[in-house]
């Protein structure tokens, strides 16, 4: 009886141990767990850019990281680089910063967010493996673009095409100049990617290296004469002599490379009062008529007729609607800004130069390039059609009877065929059809009096009478475009 008491009081015993030893360990535990959650420092194996900030306190751990970063900052650029080109970039010249503060509280929020059982297992896993804690940055990008701005400026330059100009019978050359342009956006990312990388290494400023269209070398081949053509006007009327003149100096050193086309509105460009042109007869509906840059067709049809004899690529051409003085039929090329213009192509394979000039009274265009035979070519036309004009009777009661009055002049029309005709060595070897022209003929107005004549009028006066004839003089080279 005694034996079993004992035994069981023992048994009690060790189990109200046990239980205090549980208990104990249960409350150790959650102590713990309750100071491990509740701690104001920064958990075991958090870094900050690789920099230990295990127990800390936030002040702590900035005072720690700026010991380092901002001696390390002193001394943080980059060396931009362009041939004899270079610009130094201070990190603090971009008002560069690391932001403590931010990396801070993003390393102390590690095994503080969630639920309490998350929480803890974050803290567990952060103490087995560890993690790192980026140091977050900024700079003023304005100042990068300002920086950037600033070597656009020392390495920008245009490129600038070879020119070629002749004066006193001699062709000066102005060689080329290679441009240069700073890649911004690619400068712009490499930068950024090395301040993110704090990468101090020399950076190769990205450039395209621009080449001019035209290289003097080129420009070298031009030397003879591929065409030729000039035509007489009347230097007496000042209005339309003057429009002749800015017309032909519109077009006078013109370069054309292979393949360019010429257009000769774009070249000369608008005609009016602001520009220089003055009042000239022009042709509106068949008809002469006071217009601003009267004579500028002349000089595109001497142009026109120097470039059929240079063989080059008519691309735009039309004839007048009346018949001119200045050239036969068919070999004209009227122009009107807006409308009508003449454009051809330089179909060689060298440039071409035009000189366009006035001597006395006659406009001279020539075309210089490389002469690749020794062909010839002029141009010929035929009449296919001459067309007889109408001529309209109108009574004037005004006039007596057997009066008359030439109020409009009729002029024939005419349908013409034009050919280029090759010649080598003074002989014809090909004969092409380049155009078909259409001239509208001019109806006449011619006014008859109808007004009876009283009767004591003499037989003489009324011979003289009936003779009067007024006729408008024939257009000659003077009064056409």
């Amino acid at each position: 009886m005694g034996a079993t008491i004992i035994k069981t009081n023992k048994k009690k015993l060790i189990l109200w141990i046990l239980a205090i030893m549980i208990s104990s360990s249960l409350f150790a535990f959650l102590t713990m767990i309750f100071l491990t959650l509740n701690k104001d420092t920064i958990y075991p194996q958090v870094y900050i850019e690789g920099m230990d900030v295990s127990n800390l306190s936030k002040e702590e751990a900035k005072s720690r990281l700026k010991a380092v970063y901002e001696k390390e900052l002193e001394d943080l650029k980059i060396d931009l680089v362009y041939g004899n080109y270079n610009k130094d970039i201070n990190y603090k010249d971009l008002d560069y910063q690391y932001l403590y503060n931010e990396s801070i509280e993003a390393a102390y929020a590690r095994g503080r967010e969630g639920s309490l059982l998350n929480r803890i297992k974050e803290i567990y896993n952060i103490k087995n493996e560890g993690i790192n804690i980026p140091l977050q940055r900024t700079y003023d990008d304005k100042k990068l673009d300002d920086i950037v701005i600033e070597v656009n400026d020392s390495i920008n330059k245009d490129a600038v095409d070879a020119n070629i100009r002749r004066q006193g019978g001699i062709f000066h050359i102005t060689d080329e100049i290679t441009g240069f342009k700073v890649e911004e956006e690619s400068l712009v990312e490499a930068i950024n990617n090395k301040i993110q990388n704090l990468n101090t290494e020399t950076l190769e400023i990205p450039v395209t290296v621009i080449e001019p269209k035209i290289k003097g070398e080129a420009l070298k081949n031009i030397k003879d004469i591929i065409g030729e053509f000039s035509t007489v006007f009347n230097a007496q009327v000042a209005g339309r002599s003057k429009n002749i003149d800015i017309a032909t100096n519109s077009i006078t050193h013109t370069l054309l490379m292979p393949g360019e086309e010429f257009s000769f509105n774009q070249k000369t460009g608008p005609r009016g009062i602001k520009e220089g042109y003055q009042e000239a007869p022009v042709i509106v509906n068949g008809q002469l008529v006071p217009g601003v840059g009267g004579g500028i067709c002349q000089v595109s049809t001497t142009l026109y007729n120097a470039v059929v004899r240079a063989n080059l690529e008519i691309s735009n051409r039309r004839n007048h609607s009346i018949p001119v003085g200045y050239v036969p039929l068919g070999h004209d090329a009227t122009v009107s800004y807006g409308y009508i213009d003449f454009k051809f192509i330089n179909n060689r394979k060298y440039p071409v130069y035009i000189e366009s000039y006035i001597s006395g009274n006659r406009v001279f265009t020539k075309l210089y390039g490389v002469k690749e035979d020794n062909v010839a070519v002029t141009l010929y036309s035929e009449v296919t059609e001459v067309i007889e004009p109408k001529t309209e009777i109108k009574v004037d009661n005004d006039l007596f009877i057997g009066e008359k009055k030439v109020e409009k002049v009729a002029k024939q029309g005419y349908r013409v065929n034009t050919y280029k005709i090759y010649s080598q060595g003074g002989k014809e070897i090909k004969r092409e059809h380049i155009s078909k022209d259409y001239y509208a003929p001019v109806n006449g107005i011619v006014i008859e009096g109808g007004k009876e004549k009283p009767a004591d009028v003499s037989i003489e006066e009324k011979e003289q009478d009936t003779e009067v004839i007024q006729e408008e003089t024939p257009l000659d080279e003077n009064t056409e475009l």
